[in-house]
């Protein structure tokens, strides 16, 4: 076992203090050691909703990356591959079926005759 906690010839790279990597930065320190990024996060993230179906008021919860609005009516595809105009009636905090896309609509009279 090496004495230094990081690199001191030009086998690897070594993390710079301005977060790059480059053989140049190998002096043994241990912040040159970069172990990499130690946090991550989902890029897009989800929101719960509960939905009813506008033609046999059956609810569904489901999540979408992206921002639906309550009481809104959208034409969505899910990802379980059933399709249909729903009513948005409430945010939850719990995942469920995936929406795939979600089209908006003044009311289900219209979703449904437009669909």
């Amino acid at each position: 076992m090496s004495k230094y906690p990081s690199p001191q010839n030009n086998n690897r790279a070594c993390l710079c203090p301005d977060g790059s990597y480059s053989t140049k930065c190998c002096d043994g320190s241990l912040q040159a050691q970069g172990i990499g990024n130690i946090t991550s996060h989902d890029p897009t993230p989800y929101q719960g909703y509960r939905i009813a179906g506008c033609s046999d008021a059956h609810e569904h919860n489901v999540h979408y990356h992206g921002t639906l609005t309550v009481g809104a009516v959208y034409y969505i595809v899910l990802e379980n591959g059933h399709t249909g105009c729903h009513t948005i009636l409430e945010e939850r905090g719990s995942e469920g079926i995936h929406i795939n896309t979600a089209s908006l609509y003044s009311d289900c009279a219209e979703c449904i005759s437009g669909n």
